[in-house]
């Protein structure tokens, strides 16, 4: 049931009819079929390994909640002096952390199964014909079921926190609504129980501007996707699909298309969830923030993806950076290379183990863990020359808040992305190698100046409307910037009666005369469903 398809817009119109009929305390178990309902439309294979992940995140909260209760009780009862307590807790907070090692290890096995095995047994597979020893590759079968990545993340920081002193759900079938919920469930955001949870379970009144404002963020989502993106993606995969044929400025146009398709992609399905969520009165946290008017790497990972940053920084970057390990990197540098420069060697270390998980996370190939260490390096590098480049400008009388300025810093953030889109399109690491080679060669330039730049699967007019929607995209993302909302959406549905009904209709024309695949169609894929 995709996003793009007629079945799903018809499944959360009904959804939504049935949710707002139903009592108040009954809506949330209106959710909890929707739920099933579109889980199982994926086949039940998939199922099955929701459903032990759930259990198994559902159970070891509940141990470690029960065994934080009984530490509160113990000291509530006073029976022991302070130096006892301490011991006691600590004997009972071993027990806890054995509860947890246990669910991480089994909900992140069964990711790193069914993903990794693979990825685990070629690259085996080639040290053994590196080394001479001759042998058959090994290819298992193995399901990898719909949004793993993203539903595992979610019951990881659930566990996490639960462990942290948070409070565990003890009905299972609302745990089970939370860590399915249909529309974040696929493809993000990936949100946390203190932040979606209670939303879930309070039984929202109806609300005609929650209708409205979500309808009109699904159509808006719907043209960012089949409209703009898939549109260029035509363009990428003709370039990029036979990148030996190609040189010069066409890779690099292809490069910087591929840039915004990815773009239009992924922020246009995150407003087709957050809209279906909003039909619900359910706000899901804001995923993508304007990201190309970043200024700088670190800026842009903070605007791009943010659920997936948030989630690496608190559960992996913040506990290995207090970790003991890295507390003795930190010493040991500082003690053989000096205090700046064994800091930037013990402080790059986390940055580097983020960016090679978050490189793995995406794909079980080479290319996208060096996609990975590119961004963990750039934004290194960042840290260590920021104030030496904020000196330089300062010396030289450059106005850091003026536009030329900040506009340099935003296409210097843009093109450092750009390049390692590459690593991110390319079908393998040899093919990243080879589309960089091939993007440098001098006939490239001429090729494209000589008109041939509508022979790569879009004509004139279909440039011509790719054109005017990045425009638009740019205009729309611009407003939200000065006005500081999620979407452009909350401002036109503030706007007159006519100029709503305007923007609507020009939103459902532009998706049903322009859209590539067309609004009945489910083969719109999204570039982040298969991560």
């Amino acid at each position: 049931m995709s996003y793009t398809s007629f079945v799903y817009l018809l499944f959360v119109a009904v959804l939504c009819g049935i949710y707002y009929l139903a009592p108040s305390k009954y809506r949330w178990i209106v959710l909890l079929v929707g739920n099933f309902i579109f889980y199982v439309a994926s086949g039940w294979d998939n199922c099955i390994f929701l459903i032990l992940s759930i259990l198994i995140s559902y159970f070891v909260a509940i141990k470690m909640n029960q065994i934080q209760t009984e530490v509160k009780q113990i000291k509530k009862e006073g029976n022991y002096s302070r130096q006892e307590f301490k011991v006691v807790k600590e004997q009972y907070s071993k027990k806890s952390r054995r509860y947890l090692r246990l669910g991480l290890f089994l909900i992140l096995g069964i990711l790193i199964v069914v993903k990794y095995t693979n990825f685990v047994l070629g690259n085996v597979h080639s040290f053994l014909n590196l080394i001479g020893v001759s042998n058959n590759q090994i290819v298992v079968k193995l399901i990898v079921p719909m949004g793993i990545s993203f539903y595992t993340f979610q019951m990881v920081s659930y566990m996490m926190d639960v462990y942290n002193g948070g409070e565990a759900q003890r009905n299972l079938a609302k745990y089970f609504l939370y860590s399915s919920f249909f529309p974040s469930v696929v493809q993000g955001p990936i949100p946390r129980y203190h932040e979606l949870g209670e939303q879930l379970f309070e039984g929202h009144t109806y609300d005609s501007e929650n209708i409205r404002n979500g309808i009109m963020r699904i159509l808006w989502g719907l043209v960012k996707k089949l409209v703009l993106a898939e549109m260029l993606a035509v363009f990428v995969a003709k370039i990029y699909d036979n990148y030996e044929s190609y040189d010069g400025v066409i890779l690099m146009l292809a490069t910087v298309a591929f840039s915004i398709q990815i773009y239009a992609d992924f922020a246009g399905c995150m407003d087709i969830v957050t809209g279906t969520a909003r039909l619900f009165g359910i706000r899901l946290k804001p995923n993508f923030i304007r990201p190309y008017f970043s200024k700088t790497m670190p800026e842009f990972w903070r605007r791009w993806h943010a659920s997936l940053g948030t989630w690496f920084k608190d559960y992996v970057f913040y506990p290995f950076s207090i970790s003991d390990v890295s507390l003795k990197l930190n010493k040991n540098a500082r003690r053989v290379f000096g205090n700046d420069a064994g800091r930037i060697i013990a402080a790059s270390m986390p940055i580097l183990i983020v960016w090679s998980l978050t490189g793995i996370w995406h794909g079980a190939e080479w290319n996208y863990v060096v996609w990975g260490l590119f961004h963990g390096t750039l934004i290194i590098l960042s840290t260590i020359f920021t104030p030496y480049n904020d000196k330089l400008t300062e010396r030289l009388g450059i106005n850091r808040e003026a536009f030329g300025f900040r506009l340099f810093q935003m296409t210097r953030t843009f093109l450092l992305c750009c390049v390692g889109r590459v690593f991110f399109r390319a079908t393998s690491m040899s093919a990243a190698i080879g589309i960089f080679k091939q993007s440098f060669a001098a006939t490239g330039f001429w090729r494209l100046m000589d008109g041939n730049l509508f022979s790569y699967g879009l004509g004139r007019k279909a440039m011509l409307l790719v054109i005017v929607l990045i425009v638009i995209l740019w205009a729309a993302s611009m407003v939200e910037e000065r006005k500081n909302v999620d979407s452009v959406v909350e401002v036109i549905c503030k706007q007159h009666v006519i100029v709503r009904g305007l923007v609507f209709y020009i939103l459902i024309f532009t998706i049903l005369i322009f859209g590539t695949y067309g609004i009945e169609d489910a083969s719109a894929g999204f570039i982040y469903e298969q991560f």
